[in-house]
């Protein structure tokens, strides 16, 4: 995983040491966000996300392939031939 430094905007190299996470080569900045960390949600919490209309808009545009709005039809397709 590589991530952007927040402070100097500089690529983060992954850390497998004591502290797993990244840490930046330019200002030293770590980072943890990658691993997503502290975003274990309890089973109430997972239930209410069912009744959120923002997660559920969310959630339904990051299972949406614009690519395949894009497709023609499968009898229009001259790969298929």
């Amino acid at each position: 995983m590589r991530c952007s430094c927040a402070v100097c905007d500089t690529w983060m190299v992954h850390s497998e040491g004591m502290k797993l996470g990244c840490v930046c080569p330019q200002c030293g900045y770590r980072c943890q966000a990658c691993l997503g960390t502290d975003t274990v949600l309890s089973p109430s919490q997972l239930r209410d996300l069912r009744q959120d209309p923002l997660f559920l808009r969310k959630l339904a545009d990051d299972l949406t392939d614009p690519a395949e709005e894009e497709l023609p039809p499968a009898e229009e397709d001259p790969w298929l031939d």
